[in-house]
């Protein structure tokens, strides 16, 4: 197929030459109305891409295939047999694709890193979600990737599983051993599913890890938006072999996909292949280049760390475009870090914890914002030395390896049952109702049915007391949370 080829882009150009007559959705018609202030803000030409893949972006009965077209050329862009473009993000295509191996009842794996995704679409759907146990990092205060030993294990526990979910890339960019993942689950003949959200790129750049497809998974989800380009909520799921049942994959992408799915999202779904078929190594070669200046930069503010290979776990690869720092020497959370940076050089890290800060370089990157960046820690460095009330101190936080997951009762019935609000400080002993999990990178640290242990009390409460963002608790004040009512 032809790569050169964008036909949704394409399509996109066309309707601007000739523009369509509409009497139907959206209501702006092509931005002949435009709510107050939002042309000065966004311009009319968002507007005037805001159409319909009926009716506007192809025929009535999409009978020019644009929207078809490019999913056959991206299946072939990632070397994959199967694709389809997704606007809701990752977590729709996550929904989707364990909606096309598991029903209310079944078992799937999921790594105890993962994504509130995959826990949500277990309890709105009454799936049991085993977790899986990560490699715990103690001298990074980190998770990495699952062993295959204790996939294994996982898997003689639950002999009935469809499937097992894997993150990998991490936030971090660690990657876990795809091909012996992959072999564990094969000899079960169940499929691998791979988050691999942050590696959409991975296919296109030798310089970055290996693309989880060529190593066996079965399926793969990236967020193409993340670092690719895409717009917002653009997100791709690709397939390979046989151990997923494509017509029922293409089922469930039905039934979750919206009727109404944003053209421009996909539009820019497709070009962003289109440009990483022709020049993803060109592209990711660069951004690789000033990932590499930016870590040694770094590395030369004292007393700041950052995550390099050799604090790799064995059988694993680092995605260097994600730089995560260790900023625990300075004895101030990463959290209250990132909101100095914000407030005094206007820059915002990709993700912020009791002892970390990441950076995550992508095409938009540029050489002015990386000076930016070391310029901005030199200032923090420099400041809190002269005077170190600049930031409040934190003091010893709880590391993640202390946290564990013993489910007391099924998440459904715990979410929908009788619940009652308790004080953090309280609820050792109790069974959590609802869902905790700080953002980003949005992992489940609670999830309904879940024993809270003495360990979850301490970790919740000091990150909470650091400055952690919990996103949408019942209580927004976080002084009390959730459980079954005693």
């Amino acid at each position: 197929m032809d790569q050169k080829s964008a036909p949704l882009a394409d399509a996109l150009a066309a309707i601007e030459k000739r523009p369509v007559i509409g009497f139907g959705a959206p209501g702006h018609n092509q931005g002949a109305a435009i709510p107050g202030g939002m042309k000065a803000l966004l311009g009319k030409r968002v507007f005037q891409a805001d159409v319909l893949t009926p009716k506007g972006l192809d025929d009535r009965t999409e009978g020019k295939l644009a929207l078809q077209r490019a999913h056959e050329i991206a299946a072939e862009a990632w070397n994959a047999d199967f694709c389809r473009f997704v606007t809701g993000g990752s977590t729709q295509s996550l929904h989707t694709v364990m909606a096309s191996v598991a029903g209310p009842g079944d078992t799937i794996l999921v790594a105890a890193n993962a994504h509130k995704a995959e826990r949500t679409y277990a309890l709105a759907t009454g799936l049991n979600a085993v977790i899986v146990p990560v490699q715990i990092d103690d001298a990074w205060d980190t998770e990495h990737g699952v062993e295959p030993q204790a996939l294994g294990a996982a898997l003689v526990a639950h002999p009935t599983a469809k499937a097992f979910i894997v993150v990998s890339p991490t936030y971090y960019g660690v990657t876990s051993d795809i091909a012996a993942l992959a072999a564990v689950c094969h000899d079960r003949g169940i499929p691998l599913i791979v988050d691999a959200a942050w590696g959409g790129a991975f296919a296109f750049c030798e310089g970055l890890p290996d693309d989880p497809l060529t190593k066996g998974a079965d399926v793969a989800v990236y967020s193409a938006h993340k670092t690719m380009g895409a717009l917002a909520q653009g997100s791709v799921i690709v397939t390979k072999g046989d151990l997923i049942d494509r017509q029922r994959l293409w089922m469930a992408y039905e039934l979750f996909e919206t009727t109404s799915p944003s053209v421009p999202i996909l539009a820019t779904l497709d070009a962003t292949r289109r440009d990483h078929a022709l020049n993803g190594e060109h592209l990711w070669t660069s951004v690789i280049a000033l990932a590499e200046k930016l870590r040694k930069k770094i590395a030369d503010i004292a007393p700041l760390r950052v995550f390099g290979r050799d604090d790799l776990p064995a059988d694993a690869d680092l995605d260097v475009t994600k730089v995560l720092i260790d900023v625990s020497a300075l004895s101030v959370s990463g959290y209250a870090i990132d909101d100095w940076l914000y407030k005094h050089h206007r820059i915002s890290m990709g993700l912020s914890d009791t002892r970390h800060i990441l950076a995550v370089l992508s095409l938009g990157t540029t050489r002015s914002d990386l000076r930016k960046l070391v310029r901005g820690l030199e200032d923090l460095v420099k400041q809190l030395a002269s005077d170190p009330s600049t930031l409040p101190k934190i003091s010893p936080v709880p590391g993640i390896g202390t946290l564990s997951v013993d489910m007391a009762m099924p998440g459904p019935a715990a979410l929908y049952g009788s619940a009652e609000m308790v004080a953090y400080e309280a609820a050792e002993g109790r069974i959590a109702a609802e869902m905790i999990a700080p953002a980003p990178p949005g992992v489940p640290r609670l999830v309904p049915g879940q024993r809270i242990t003495a360990a979850h009390v301490a970790w919740l409460v000091a990150n909470r007391d650091a400055g952690a963002f919990v996103m949408d608790p019942v209580d927004p004040t976080g002084a009390t949370v959730r459980v079954v009512q005693s």
